[in-house]
Order: C-alpha cells, then structure tokens, then sequence
C-alpha cells in the first residue's frame, strides 16, 4: 500500500451545484477531472472532481490556484446561490488503489492509482521523488508544480475538456483550436538528454529513473 499525501484545497460546491458548475467548468461532471477556465480558454484552476452528497460536489484544487478561482467564481456563485468554499479534508495519492476507504471518504479514480479524501491523517509510505516518478510514468501532471494558467489543451487535449457537453465559459476559442488546428505546445514526459538545454531549463519534476539512470521530466515541447 503506497500512499502519497497531496497539497491540495478541497473546495465543496453545494446547492444548485449541477447548474453553478456546468456553465463554467469544460468537462462534464461524471469525469474524474475538470476545469475553470476564462474567456480565452487559459486555465483558471483544474481540479479533481466528486459527488458529495445529493446537491453538493467537492473538489480537490492546487492551493495556488483558490484564489484566482475564488475571485473569478464568487459572482457566479452568489448569483446561483451556490456555496463555494473550502472544506477540512485531506486529499491523498493511493498509487495502487488498494487503500482501504472508509464510511465518509470520497475516492476519484487517475490514470493509474486514485485520490482519496478524507477527514482522516494517513501515514504517507511514499517518497517525493516515488510520487514524481508514478506521476511521469503514467502522465499525471499536477498545477502548480508541472503547469500554471497555460490554454488547456497545451495540458491535455481531452482530460479536462468535453466536446459535447454544451456551453461553457471559454468554450468557444477551445473548439477552434480542437476542429480547425491542434494545441500550439503538448505538455510531455521527456528524458533529460533528448532535450536542448533551454528546454532542459524548463522541465518540472524532474526526477532520476533508477531503472535507466536517466533523468526525465514534464515539458511544454512544440506541436509538430
């Protein structure tokens, strides 16, 4: 059992809490992961999403990004009568999914393992450089450390963003660049030496794989 412990706010939207977030987030509800974005289809804050309770959602956002979203999403939230605030949780990495959840905690699945919150203090098993090395394996780039307020396609082209959900805030600039052109930068796992050194400059983390030797890292490389 490898558990990581996560930095993240865990925000609970309730009360018209459907309506509040399908007009202003870019994925539909029952994904894992989702977005706030603004008019130009850069990223607010992304965030890891979940049912809790029959009105209500939580969401597990970068700290670096609650106030930028707080002060972007207060008004809507008024206006809806939605609650928009943080809430005493923590949020863990189970790398194998196979932490035992309780009666109160939520789970959000990942490409591999799964984010667990909770109101419990787990015992994290798992190193920085374990945690960075799952994450680059298996492509799970985190705000704050890998990516900031970049158009969200340069992040991933389908993880936070449906095509077929309706309106959303900064919807319309995100299906030009979809229909009609590809992402101008793809947010990649590169090993060290296949980069030049100005884009070694800029690789987040970066972290020694013990089964090569070989230094890799997330990065921003042009579309070809």
């Amino acid at each position: 059992m490898r558990i990581y412990r996560l930095d993240k706010t865990i925000v609970r939207a309730q009360g018209n809490a459907e309506r509040f977030l399908n007009g202003l987030t870019s994925n539909s509800l029952d994904k894992p992961h989702n977005a706030f974005l603004n008019l130009h289809g850069r990223i607010i804050a992304t965030f890891d999403q979940v049912r809790g309770g029959e009105d209500g959602f939580l969401l597990a956002i970068a700290p670096c990004a609650w106030g930028p979203l707080k002060a972007h999403a207060d008004k809507y939230a008024r206006l809806n009568k939605t609650m928009f605030e943080p809430v005493d949780l923590n949020a863990y990495f189970d790398l194998d999914g196979n932490a035992p959840a309780r009666e109160g905690d939520f789970t959000i699945p990942q490409n591999a393992g799964r984010m667990i919150l909770t109101s419990r203090i787990l015992t994290q098993t798992v190193s920085n450089d374990e945690s960075d090395l799952f994450r680059l394996k298996h492509g799970i780039p985190l705000q704050g450390a890998d990516y900031t307020d970049e158009m969200v396609l340069n992040v991933h082209e389908y993880d936070f963003v449906s095509y077929t959900k309706g309106c959303f805030l900064g919807q319309e600039p995100v299906a030009k660049v979809h229909n009609r052109s590809k992402p101008t930068w793809k947010l990649s796992v590169c090993h060290a030496d296949e980069l030049s050194p100005e884009e070694q400059e800029t690789m987040t983390s970066k972290t020694v794989d013990p089964e090569t030797g070989r230094t890799k890292g997330f990065v921003f490389i042009k579309n070809a």
